[in-house]
C-alpha cells in the first residue's frame, strides 16, 4: 500500500494527575446514544470531587476516583428523544448540544470500509448533491496505533449530521447501511467509523486473544510491547535520512543494471508476477529491482510495441534494454507502456523494473493475464522465472518491524482505535476486511472468529451482532478451474456464520477485477442492512441474504445441491447458470452444467460419470456467477470438497 503519514496516538494525559474535568473525544455535540439501553457517560476530574451529569430533566451524581476516573449510567430512552447534556464538577462545566438516542453501529475494517463517499464523488454525484439527514450522524477516528490500550482516541471528523458537504467524509458502505436502516426503523442512526486501509485482522485483536496465535503474540511481545512510541518520530526522521543516502548511492549504479548485458548471476531467483512477500521477504519495504528476459523474432526488433504489466505496489520505473519505458505511481492500477521503435533486439531482450514500496505488499500483483509484450498483434507472455535484488530496504525500528507498516503489527489498532470505544454502547458491528489476510486464508478460519469473540468479550456483550462483507471480486477472472486465495478467504469468512448473531453480505457480483476498491458500495451497505433488519431487529420473515450452501446428494452422474436462504425461490440472472465446476475422486475440476430443480440445483458434466465434488464461484473474481434468490441476493461461493 502507499506509504502513509502515520498519526501516533499517545495518551494525551496521565489519568493519575488529573486536575480538571475532561471527557473522551467520542462524547461530544450531536452524538447519538443507543436507544432502549442504559448508556455510560465517563471521563476524568479532580480526584474526590463530585461530578454531575444533567440530561433530560434528570441529574446523575458520582465521585471522581482517586485516579480521577468517573462514570455514570444514563437511563434508557426511546429513539428520537434527547436534548442538551450538561456535565459539571466544581466550577467546571461542559455542555454537549443536540444529543439524540437512536441505533449506534461501529464500522470497522480496512480500505473498503474506510473509503468515503467523496472518494466515489463522480459515481455517487446525485446521492451527494441531495444528501440531507439531520438524524443520520457519524464520527470518524483518526488512524492511530499504540502498544498499550489507550483511554481516548483522536478524531478525524467529529460527530456531524449528513449534509451535501459532510457526506463526503463518511464511509460509503456505512452511509448506505445507515440510510437503509433509517428508512426501515425510522429512528436516528449513529455511525462510529474506525477503520484503516490495508490492515490485517491481527492488528484489530487485543493482546489477550493474540496469545492463542503464537506467531503474533511473539511478534507483539518481543518487538512491539517494549517500543517507546514517543520516540517514533525521531526514529522515522533518522531512518528517512539513511534511506535518502542509500537512494543517492544506488541511483548511480542502477542504470547499469538495466543494460541487457549486465551480469545478474548473483541475484536471487524469483517468479513473476507475484509480490515479494510470498517469495521469502515478508517484512520487506523499500526499493528492489527485477530483471527478466524475453525473445523477439528477427525482423520485429525495429517495430513499436506495447508493454503490459500488472498493478505494482507501489511505484515502478520500467526499462527495456536500458531504455526507459515508463513509470506509474498508483499502486493498484495496471501499467500500459509504449515501447518506441528500435528499442527491442532480435533474440534476447531484458526487462528491468525498479519498484519502490512504502508499506504493506510489494512488487508485482499476481496477474499473469496482464503481463505480456504486445508486438505485431501477438502477445509475448512474460510469466516465469526472473531475478530479484534488494537495493534499499527501509530500516527496521525493531526486529521485523518497519515504521511505515507499524499499523499492521499485532494488536496495535485494537489498542488505539477500539479500546477507547469499549465503554460506548453499540447496537452492533459492521466489518469489511480480509484482503490483507487472503494469503493466509487457512489461518483466517480461526483468526476471524477470534476477533469477533474478542470484541464481544471486551464490549461485554456475549452476542454483539457482527455483520461482515465477504470479499468482492478482484484480480484476474480465472478462465479455468484453479486454486484461489481469495476464494479460500471467502470460505473462511463464511465459516464464521457458525457463530450466533453473525451475518454476511455477499458482493462477488458488484466487484471490479481491476480495482480492489469497487465503486458499487450501495449494494454492499444495503445487503449489510438486510442482515441487520432480520438478525438484529426481529424482521424474521424478511430474507437477509442469498442462497447459502446446505448439503448435497449424489445420484448417478448428478450432484444435487440444497441451500438455505432461498427465499421465494432460486433464479438465474441470465440464460443459464454460470460458475459451477465438478470433479470426481481425483479432484480435477471441470466446468459443469447446472439447472434449477425446485429448491435445489442439479450439477453434472457430460464427461464425468462418477462425480463427487462441486464448487461454485470458486475464483478470484467470479463476477459472472449468476445464481440468486428471487429477493435479488447472490448465492455465496462454496465448495463441497475440503
Amino acid at each position: 500500500m502507499p506509504r502513509i503519514i502515520l498519526i501516533l496516538l499517545i495518551s494525551f494525559f496521565n489519568v493519575n494527575t488529573f486536575a480538571e474535568l475532561k471527557l473522551p473525544s467520542i462524547l461530544n455535540d450531536d452524538m447519538i446514544l443507543q436507544q432502549n439501553k442504559e448508556n455510560p457517560i465517563w471521563g476524568w476530574a479532580t480526584p474526590g470531587k463530585n461530578v454531575r451529569v444533567s440530561f433530560m430533566n434528570k441529574d446523575y451524581i458520582t465521585l471522581a476516583k482517586p485516579n480521577g476516573e468517573w462514570k455514570i449510567t444514563l437511563n434508557a430512552a426511546k429513539g428520537g428523544e434527547g436534548g442538551n447534556m450538561v456535565i459539571s464538577s466544581g466550577n467546571e462545566r461542559i455542555v454537549f448540544k443536540n444529543v439524540l438516542f437512536g441505533e449506534v453501529w461501529l464500522c470497522s475494517g480496512q480500505s473498503n470500509m474506510e473509503y468515503t463517499m467523496g472518494g466515489f464523488g463522480d459515481f455517487y454525484r446525485t446521492e451527494i448533491a441531495y444528501a440531507d439527514d439531520k438524524d443520520l450522524r457519524f464520527v470518524v477516528l483518526k488512524n492511530a496505533f499504540n502498544n498499550k490500550e489507550a483511554v481516548d482516541a483522536e478524531l478525524k471528523d467529529g460527530w456531524s449530521s449528513i449534509t451535501e458537504k459532510s457526506i463526503e467524509n463518511c464511509s460509503a458502505v456505512a452511509y448506505f447501511f445507515a440510510k437503509k436502516l433509517r428508512k426501515k426503523l425510522n429512528v436516528p442512526v449513529g455511525l462510529v467509523i474506525s477503520s484503516w486501509g490495508g490492515t490485517p485482522a491481527q492488528s484489530w485483536i487485543d493482546t489477550t486473544k493474540l496469545k492463542t496465535f503464537t506467531n503474533y503474540w511473539q511478534q507483539y511481545n518481543n518487538s512491539i510491547k517494549s517500543l517507546d512510541f514517543s520516540q517514533l518520530d525521531a526514529i522515522r526522521e533518522k531512518n528517512d535520512k539513511l534511506y535518502k543516502q542509500k537512494l543517492t548511492e544506488i541511483s548511480g549504479s542502477f542504470k547499469k543494471m538495466t543494460d541487457a548485458n549486465y551480469d545478474d548471476a548473483g541475484w536471487e531467483k524469483c517468479h513473476l508476477p507475484t509480490q515479494w512477500e510470498s517469495q521469502g521477504h515478508p517484512n520487506l519495504d523499500g526499493i528492489a529491482t527485477y530483471r527478466t528476459s524475453f525473445t523477439v523474432a528477427p525482423g520485429d526488433e525495429s517495430k513499436e510495441a506495447v508493454l503490459h504489466l500488472p498493478a505494482i505496489d507501489d511505484v515502478d520505473s520500467t526499462y527495456i534494454n536500458g531504455v526507459f519505458i515508463g513509470s506509474h505511481r498508483v499502486w493498484n492500477e495496471l501499467r500500459v507502456y509504449k515501447v518506441p521503435a528500435n528499442t527491442l533486439h532480435a533474440g534476447k531482450n531484458v526487462l528491468t523494473i525498479w519498484v519502490e514500496d512504502g508499506g504493506g505488499g510489494g512488487g508485482l500483483n499476481e496477474d499473469p493475464d496482464n503481463y505480456y509484450l504486445e508486438l505485431q498483434g501477438q502477445k509475448i507472455w512474460l510469466k516465469g522465472e526472473a531475478k530479484f535484488k534488494i537495493l534499499a530496504p527501509l530500516e527496521n525500528i525493531a526486529a521485523g518491524v518497519n515504521y511505515a507498516s507499524l499499523q499492521n503489527e499485532p494488536g496495535v489498532l485494537f489498542n488505539a482505535m477500539i479500546a477507547p470505544l469499549l465503554p460506548y454502547n453499540f447496537a452492533g458491528v459492521i466489518w469489511y476486511q480480509g484482503e490483507s489476510n487472503a494469503d493466509n486464508f487457512v489461518e483466517y478460519r480461526k483468526l476471524f472468529p477470534s476477533l469477533i469473540n474478542c470484541w464481544r468479550t471486551r464490549f461485554n456483550k456475549k452476542e454483539l451482532p457482527f455483520l461482515f462483507v465477504q470479499l468482492s471480486s478482484f484480480n484476474p477472472q480465472i478462465t479455468e478451474p484453479e486454486e484461489s486465495n481469495w476464494a479460500g478467504l471467502r470460505e473462511a469468512q463464511a465459516m464464521a456464520l457458525k457463530l450466533p448473531g453473525t451475518g454476511m453480505a455477499v458482493t462477488i457480483d458488484v466487484g471490479d477485477q481491476k480495482d480492489i476498491h469497487p465503486k458499487r458500495k450501495k449494494e454492499v451497505g444495503d445487503r449489510l442492512a438486510a442482515n441487520a433488519v432480520c438478525i438484529v431487529y426481529g424482521y424474521k420473515k424478511e430474507v437477509p441474504a442469498g442462497p447459502l450452501y446446505s448439503s448435497n446428494t449424489i445420484s448417478g452422474n448428478t450432484i444435487k445441491i440444497s441451500f438455505s436462504n432461498i427465499g421465494k425461490g432460486l433464479v438465474v440472472n441470465g440464460e443459464k447458470i454460470i460458475g459451477f465446476t465438478i470433479a470426481g475422486a481425483d479432484k480435477k475440476f471441470i466446468k459443469a452444467d447446472a439447472v434449477i430443480n425446485g429448491d435445489a440445483i442439479d450439477v453434472s458434466s457430460p464427461g464425468l460419470a462418477s462425480p463427487m465434488y462441486v464448487r461454485y464461484a470458486w475464483a478470484n473474481a467470479p463476477i459472472n456467477a449468476n445464481l440468486y434468490n428471487k429477493e435479488g441476493f447472490p448465492a455465496a461461493p462454496f465448495r463441497t470438497d475440503k
